[in-house]
């Protein structure tokens, strides 16, 4: 008999290229990957994967049941969606999807008050820069910066997170207050890699930052935010982290634009108990700080 789990396997490393990242995406231990992957080609008495230096590609039987067993998983997903929008408790898993900097500076530290009120709900927490696919289980709850364009899912705007630039006093009191005028010349920049060009802090640098001097680059607004808590260089920082650090300041008295935030979820899990219990808490905490996400909940500096 062939087993499901072992075609999630096949989906995984056909997806991901390589066993590594496909076990990645499953949460389990390469070898476990390797030895399922071997038990479906037994089964199936075919080879699915040439294995290759520059990782495992599809064989032609490989590529001609893709397709179908993308159906399976199709159909296996419906009948899980399904099942978790009729459960009535809050109890269990959600999976909460959001981007790295958001979980760390908005999220994390206001979970507690949600596990406080129900116990019975383990929130499993998924960040990233790149959007989940909620349709495949990626996760249940998901909160974006862009609208979404799946038809099929649910959408509800929050608000916005607004961001300003922001630096460091040892760096102040090393180089002075920059004048934005002068297009950061004479002054140091902590820079966004190209991963993060759609980010406003990034579209801001590229038209008002091009003559400053840029020793770091990051991919990561974390470790952005970071460099400039160390004096590194200024930059562009979300509010919601710039206005609460008390070692940063503003260098421009406004702010310099923002994203929209959207909750997100399929809707065929929005009724369950768990999970709308966790929609309800996460939509109430971004109501409620909405002054701190906007930028205005601490007067300029």
């Amino acid at each position: 008999m062939l087993d499901w789990d072992d075609f999630r396997v096949f989906l995984s490393v056909a997806r991901a290229g390589t066993l590594s990242a496909a076990a990645r995406l499953l949460q389990v231990d390469q070898s476990t990957m390797s030895r399922r992957l071997a038990a479906l080609e037994a089964s199936a008495g075919a080879r699915l994967f040439d294995r290759t230096p520059a990782g495992y590609l599809l064989t032609a039987a490989g590529e001609a049941v893709r397709s179908r067993v993308e159906d399976l998983e199709s159909h296996a997903l419906a009948i899980e969606r399904q099942l978790l929008g009729q459960d009535m408790r809050p109890t269990g898993h959600v999976r909460l999807a959001a981007s790295d900097s958001f979980a760390a500076w908005f999220l994390v530290p206001r979970l507690a008050a949600l596990h406080e009120l129900y116990p019975g709900i383990r929130v499993e927490l998924v960040t990233g820069n790149q959007p989940v696919n909620l349709a495949r289980r990626e996760a249940d709850i998901s909160l974006r910066l862009t609208k979404p364009q799946e038809p099929n899912l649910v959408a509800r705007r929050l608000g916005h997170a607004a961001w300003s630039v922001y630096a460091s006093s040892s760096y102040l009191a090393r180089h002075g207050k920059p004048s934005v005028r002068g297009r950061l010349r004479g002054h140091l920049v902590v820079g966004l890699d190209p991963e993060l060009r759609g980010t406003v802090g990034a579209r801001w640098l590229a038209q008002q930052g091009n003559l400053a001097d840029v020793p770091l680059t990051c991919n990561s607004l974390l470790s952005q935010a970071a460099a400039v808590v160390a004096g590194l260089g200024l930059s562009p920082l979300p509010c919601l982290f710039g206005d609460r650090e008390a070692s940063l300041a503003r260098v421009v008295p406004r702010t310099i634009g923002h994203h929209e935030l959207w909750l997100v979820v399929h809707p065929d899990v929005r009724t369950s108990a768990r999970v709308r219990a966790v929609m309800d808490y996460v939509t109430e905490l971004v109501l409620s700080e909405a002054a701190l996400l906007s930028g205005n909940a601490r007067a300029t500096r």
